[in-house]
């Protein structure tokens, strides 16, 4: 891990590690040691969430990656199977920098998820988030501009990390936006291994996954 980047930030408390800015700036620092250090703590949430969105999609021609970082969603979607255009929105530059190096995708671009994105309704077939929802705390909002970039009937698959699931009831939203009709989930995991051999706390954190259908 990069000598400025502090494992611990990924485990402090929300005020610490919310901030749009403060992710942007982690993020940049980390870009370039991020991939060999998640490798090493056996990160399993881009190969198992791609699993669930080609597994649920079916055959699909455009993806969003929101949250993309350094492109570990958008390879594990080519590794899965899926050959259609893909995008990839993150906060970090830096790490969309190595994302456009990985090749697996058409289109990259800043965005915060903490805001309405600049994206037209509609516009995607469907959306993998993976590793994200811990920097956003408004999970409700987030996920309901996710319904509403995906088109009716498109799938979207994302994680979050056991406390924060806790913490910020998004069992209760899950089942918020199903009866709102907004979406439809197909799969809600219990928690599952996140990083078991990553350092300090961060171990012991699971991960939840949500496959839903929109409308």
């Amino acid at each position: 891990m990069a000598d400025d980047v502090d494992p611990d930030w990924l485990t402090a408390g929300d005020a610490d590690h919310t901030d749009p800015a403060d992710v942007a700036a982690y993020y940049d620092q980390w870009a370039a040691a991020y991939n060999a250090d998640i490798d090493a703590w056996d990160y399993r949430a881009p190969l198992r969430a791609a699993a669930l969105l080609t597994g649920h999609a079916g055959d699909v021609n455009l993806v969003v990656d929101a949250g993309c970082g350094t492109g570990l969603g958008g390879i594990a979607l080519r590794g899965a199977g899926y050959a259609g255009e893909l995008h990839g929105v993150d906060i970090s530059q830096a790490s969309l920098d190595l994302a456009r190096e990985s090749g697996a995708y058409h289109q990259l671009s800043i965005g915060n998820l903490q805001e309405p994105l600049a994206i037209a309704d509609d516009t995607y077939d469907a959306l993998l988030c993976v590793g994200v929802m811990t920097y956003v705390p408004q999970v409700r909002e987030c996920w309901t501009e996710f319904c509403r970039i995906v088109k009716s009937s498109g799938v979207i698959v994302v994680t979050q990390r056991e406390d924060h699931w806790r913490d910020r009831d998004c069992q209760q939203i899950t089942d918020d936006l199903a009866a709102a009709g907004r979406w439809s989930p197909l799969e809600v995991s219990d928690a599952e291994p996140y990083l078991p051999d990553s350092p300090g706390d961060l171990a012991a954190y699971g991960v939840h996954y949500v496959a839903a259908r929109v409308g």
